[in-house]
């Protein structure tokens, strides 16, 4: 049986999100959807701005929201012909902790699990990239002829212990010594699951979280690691590099 690591992808290992990408820069052109472009694109610079303290979340949930409630009168083709046009230069604007981390798991013969709350899509051509052994994103529903949305979405940034499970069992894994790398909330189901939990950049939730669980944290800027471990009752710097 493999050991394993599971990374979330948004904000984890990608320095930003995969999904924000493709449904701003839709925006930005007018084609996501007459409704919510201007909606979109005016609540990514309220959050650029810190205009409230809760400017990321209003911007994140909301976009998400306004997509899936306006999903069957989106047109798939303008995502498809943008998607590798915008992804491909941003392919490695990766966070060096987590990088190195999958790169050093994965030579010492890791399989390496990214489980995603982008689409799909977005998903396959940044897990291909990185070279993961298996991957799972967000799937909207298409029609037979793939022309529109049906409206079904098949979400991943819930209930992530599931997902992995099926995972594990469709690979034969073990949880002995695995690790679990993630940066929200919506993480930590699988970091409550493996040996090694990783809080990295946590918001608010998983931060609570992993105090109260003793997880280890880790903080990156400026491609310097800062490393803290609970130890004797409090969090301590362990390493930075």
């Amino acid at each position: 049986m493999k050991k394993f690591a599971v990374l979330d992808i948004d904000g984890t290992l990608f320095r930003s999100q995969l999904y924000w990408e493709v449904a701003l820069e839709l925006a930005r052109r007018q084609k996501l959807h007459k409704d919510i472009n201007q909606k979109t694109l005016d609540l990514y610079e309220s959050w650029k701005k810190r205009k409230s303290k809760d400017a990321f979340e209003l911007f994140n949930n909301e976009t998400i929201d306004s997509i899936d409630s306006l999903l069957t009168e989106l047109d798939p083709t303008e995502y498809d012909n943008i998607i590798k046009e915008i992804l491909t230069p941003l392919l490695d604007h990766t966070y060096v902790y987590t990088k190195k981390l999958m790169n050093d798991l994965k030579a010492k013969g890791y399989f390496i699990i990214a489980i995603s709350g982008s689409r799909s899509e977005e998903v396959n051509i940044f897990a291909k990239h990185h070279g993961f052994n298996d991957w799972i994103g967000q799937t909207y529903e298409r029609t037979e002829d793939r022309k529109k949305y049906t409206g079904i979405v098949h979400k991943t940034y819930k209930d992530k212990d599931l997902i992995l499970a099926e995972f594990v069992k469709k690979h034969d894994l073990t949880y002995q010594d695995s690790y679990a790398i993630g940066d929200s909330g919506g993480d930590i189901s699988i970091l409550k699951k493996v040996s090694n939990p990783i809080a990295f950049n946590p918001n608010k939730e998983l931060l609570a979280e992993a105090q109260k669980n003793g997880w280890k944290i880790v903080i990156e800027r400026k491609s310097i690691a800062y490393i803290m471990e609970y130890t004797d009752g409090k969090y301590v710097l362990a390493e930075a590099n």
